[in-house]
């Protein structure tokens, strides 16, 4: 039954991934063209913009909980190595950033639309576009790769 569970959890995990990740491709190299060119009707690109969003959040928590069960079952194993923490810690803090750039990108309403921006929020406007996103997304992609390799080898030795 653990086992089923866990494959459950990994799924849910690569799946939160590839759609954030994925929609956020489809955003900027179809849809934001698109728009730009005037062959999107504003009020469509808004809605895509406004589902996205809830996608990113459903994303995001399903990432947080479901990586919180991943990383304590891995770290548990006999494959964890010093390696495999490294690459883990890199992959956690790239996520990070990625959740701080995509939360940076949310509307904010009431007080928060009256105050000027600030210094933090001004980086995280600069750096938290899309193209920072996917990229982001694409690189933690790249350390999950990483991270299987890792696990293989050690249960290979």
């Amino acid at each position: 039954m653990t086992d089923v569970f866990l494959l459950l959890i990994r799924w849910l995990h690569a799946i939160a991934a590839v759609a954030w990740v994925g929609g956020g491709i489809f955003y900027w190299v179809v849809l934001r063209p698109a728009s730009r060119a005037g062959e999107v009707p504003p009020t469509l690109a808004r809605f895509a913009g406004v589902e996205f969003g809830h996608l990113v959040v459903l994303s995001m928590w399903t990432l947080v909980v479901t990586g919180g069960i991943l990383v304590f079952t891995r770290l548990s194993e006999d494959t964890a190595s010093v390696a495999y923490a490294s690459v883990l810690a890199a992959k956690v803090a790239l996520s990070a950033w990625l959740f701080f750039v995509a939360a940076g990108r949310r509307p904010r309403r009431g007080l928060d639309e009256l105050k000027s921006p600030s210094r933090m929020r001004s980086a995280v406007n600069a750096l938290g576009s899309v193209n920072t996103a996917v990229i982001l997304g694409v690189v933690i992609f790249g350390l999950s790769d990483v991270l299987r390799f890792i696990v293989e080898r050690e249960l290979m030795s």
